[in-house]
């Protein structure tokens, strides 16, 4: 075989493969269903989702009132060594100097600690929240045989063609609306 042979023979080859991906994925295109919803909308209008809300609130506050009480605490000694200083030796006055660096650092420390608790503790309390939402959601679009389920916040354009699924969703979860 010479090498024009050889290419007439890989142009039908490639036009033959090329032909059969078009033609599969013509027929996959026709069996694809897609949907899309607002999974946050969904979540929020989840009960637990409330709760999960009110919990994090009250350990928002226990922190805020800890850092307050702390904050009262340096206001308090930080006033008393600028009242009292001239009174104070270099010895005492070096000692309330660093125990107001150390509260310092201390109200500085609970607050980097408190925000990560805080993220930890909102991560703990929507896990549950979010786990169920994503097992509706499935159950949902095996329901209605739905191929593919987008997430509506980060789509850049939605076809008329993407059915919204949150109220199917919410339908399923006992949510009334």
């Amino acid at each position: 075989m010479n090498d024009k042979n050889m290419k007439t023979i890989m142009k039908i080859v490639s036009a033959i493969a090329l032909a059969a991906f078009c033609a599969g994925v013509g027929a996959q295109q026709k069996t694809l269903k897609l949907a899309h919803i607002d999974s946050q909308e969904l979540m929020q209008s989840m009960p637990e989702y409330d709760s999960a809300i009110v919990k994090l609130q009250k350990i928002q506050k226990e922190m805020e009132a800890e850092y307050e009480q702390i904050q009262v605490e340096l206001r308090r000694k930080y006033d008393d060594y600028l009242n009292n200083q001239k009174n104070w030796t270099d010895l005492l006055k070096t000692s309330r100097e660093q125990e107001i660096n150390a509260m310092q650092q201390r109200l500085q420390t609970f607050q980097e600690s408190s925000v990560e608790a805080l993220q930890q503790e909102n991560a703990k309390q929507m896990q549950p929240v979010r786990e169920k939402a994503n097992k509706a959601i499935e159950a949902v679009a095996k329901e209605h045989a739905i191929t593919y389920v987008l997430e509506a916040q980060s789509l850049y354009f939605k076809s008329a063609d993407s059915q919204d699924i949150l109220p199917l969703v919410q339908q399923y979860l006992g949510i009334k609306k």
